[in-house]
């Protein structure tokens, strides 16, 4: 899949905007000629788009009756397609590993609480590169409470994304070693300690306005902390959220789909999928964010410490902040412990994504032959796996994987949207829905 050209375009400010001056006061807005791409796998020639109030009022093709006194765009020879929808990024990271201090510590030159003081204050150049990737939604699948009320703020902000969040994740570890995650009193990793904490948790997070509730990793040998997960996934079925689980282990995969989980972020990596688990994955109707990227992502990062990170933003849609970090990345090899040993802890590295790659990518085609649903995912903001930026990246991965360029469109935009449970809002192009879409020089087919 070649990168295409972005233009995007959330509601009717901003088409209004970009169209010519004669007709600039009216509220109705006309894109008229391209091919679009609904999002449900149908397209339509020489197509008309209508769009009033920021939501799309008609659509189809020539029989289209345009109004008069329109603001009218003609995109003939361009190709209209949903806002793209990203399933999962962590606006707490940066995408270098002052966010991921458990990977490489460089809290003595970075002071991780200084960073996510920053992040919290002002998340606008992570918002700001999504859209000028042509991502008009995302979903932020772990982080601090601010990453919740983040989705609020997100949606009157025409200059962001959509943003749902699921908060804090609940994990089997002592909370000792998350400890090095969090900014106390804030904290964005708990330990699920017991069946009544985790009930009051889901309570508390489902009120605060979480849109799922995050396990990050499973134990299924420890009795306490598996009887205080299910105490977690029947409290969730009550608060109407829903489960979603980070699971890369076989067992543990098949574990989450029992418990009712209805995303599993991240692939199976240890081994090849059975018959099993795909048609556990069928009945339970569960979605699957690969994330592709994000493993061989901390491969770039680390290999960055020894040379130029290979940064490739054609179109300037990484921040400055991350910009300048990234061109800096050679100065925090002194933070790298045995550093004699670089070179090899770095090809060792290269093998096992090697070998993850080989698991991930069969895995994923087994899945989209076998039906099950697919959402589009980078996992953003952990080290080498940049924001906005790496959705190409990862779109290309599945491509590479046998996933056809015609059926990854219901998947970049569709899926990610009933992911975020907002697919009545927006994920495909219907009369009714908000006007999220973007426009492609390029056909992405």
């Amino acid at each position: 899949m070649q990168r295409p050209s972005f233009l995007p375009l959330l509601g009717i400010l901003i088409l209004a905007a970009c169209s010519p001056s004669p007709s600039s006061e009216s509220k109705i807005t006309v894109l008229q000629g391209a091919k679009l791409f609904d999002g449900t796998g149908n397209s339509i020639s020489n197509s008309v788009i209508i769009l009033q109030d920021g939501k799309i009022s008609a659509i189809g093709g020539p029989e289209i009756e345009i109004p008069e006194n329109v603001n009218l765009m003609d995109v003939t020879g361009k190709f209209i397609a949903p806002g793209l929808v990203d399933a999962h990024v962590h606006f707490s990271q940066t995408g270098f590993f002052d966010g991921r201090p458990d990977a490489l510590d460089i809290r003595d030159t970075l002071r991780f609480d200084s960073l996510q003081a920053r992040l919290k204050r002002d998340p606008q150049p992570y918002l700001e590169s999504y859209l000028r990737s042509g991502v008009t939604a995302v979903y932020d699948v772990g982080g601090f409470e601010w990453t919740v009320h983040l989705a609020k703020s997100a949606e009157s902000n025409l200059n962001a994304p959509h943003v749902a969040a699921a908060g804090p994740l609940l994990t089997p570890f002592d909370q000792d070693r998350l400890d090095i995650f969090n900014v106390p009193p804030a904290r964005q990793m708990l330990a699920l300690t017991s069946p009544e904490f985790g009930k009051e948790y889901v309570q508390k997070s489902t009120a605060m306005g979480s849109t799922g509730i995050k396990i990050w990793s499973f134990n299924l040998k420890d009795s306490l902390f598996m009887q205080s997960l299910r105490a977690v996934a029947e409290e969730v079925k009550t608060q109407g959220n829903q489960l979603i689980v980070h699971a890369t282990n076989l067992d543990e995969a098949k574990e989450a789909i029992r418990l009712g989980a209805k995303v599993l972020v991240h692939s199976v990596d240890d081994q090849v999928v059975d018959e099993e688990f795909i048609q556990m994955a069928k009945e339970s109707g569960v979605i699957v964010c690969p994330t592709l990227v994000v493993v061989p992502g901390y491969s770039i990062a680390f290999k960055s410490l020894r040379g130029e990170y290979p940064l490739n933003d054609p179109n300037q849609v990484v921040d400055s902040e991350t910009r300048n970090l990234l061109k800096d990345s050679q100065a925090f090899f002194k933070y790298y412990n045995g550093s004699e040993k670089f070179e090899e802890m770095v090809k060792k590295t290269e093998e096992v994504d090697d070998q993850l790659k080989t698991n991930m990518y069969a895995n994923l085609k087994l899945l989209y032959e076998a039906g099950i649903p697919i959402a589009l995912s980078t996992d953003a903001g952990n080290p080498g796996t940049l924001h906005g930026l790496s959705i190409y990246d990862e779109l290309e991965a599945m491509q590479a994987a046998g996933i056809p360029a015609k059926d990854l469109i219901p998947m970049a935009t569709q899926n990610g949207a009933k992911t975020m449970r907002r697919l009545d809002d927006f994920g495909t192009l219907e009369v009714g829905k908000m006007a999220d879409l973007i426009i492609l020089d390029k056909d992405p087919h």
